[in-house]
């Protein structure tokens, strides 16, 4: 992920998607792909919140969680005159320590998650 794209609910939805589990039913896999198609992230945390996820899952689910707000706030600001150039600096700075955190989570092997 660039370090923007946890801006965008399209990306958001797209890492949210990557982080559900093997094994699914197929009502379970129908729901996840109406929500992805309908881009509700919000409903994606959820549904995730209550499945069965590996450590290195539920962290970079924490970090979308948080990030989420945070996009919002920028988005709301973007549309607000005079810029607040300042304030959305300020907002795009915590967004890409998300980014690097959410980055730094890596893939487990030999059974250890490394970091």
């Amino acid at each position: 992920m660039e370090s923007k794209e946890l801006l965008y609910t399209a990306y958001r939805v797209h890492e949210l998607k990557a982080l559900l589990p093997e094994g699914l039913s197929g009502p379970e896999l129908q729901k996840v792909e109406e929500l992805v198609e309908s881009r509700d992230d919000v409903a994606l945390i959820g549904l995730l919140e209550q499945m069965n996820l590996s450590e290195q899952s539920r962290r970079r689910l924490q970090i979308i969680k948080e990030a989420r707000p945070i996009a919002q706030t920028i988005v709301a600001l973007w549309r607000e005159m005079p810029l607040r150039h300042e304030e959305i600096e300020s907002q795009y700075k915590q967004l890409q320590q998300l980014k690097d955190r959410y980055d730094h989570i890596v893939p487990r092997r030999g059974g250890v998650e490394l970091l």
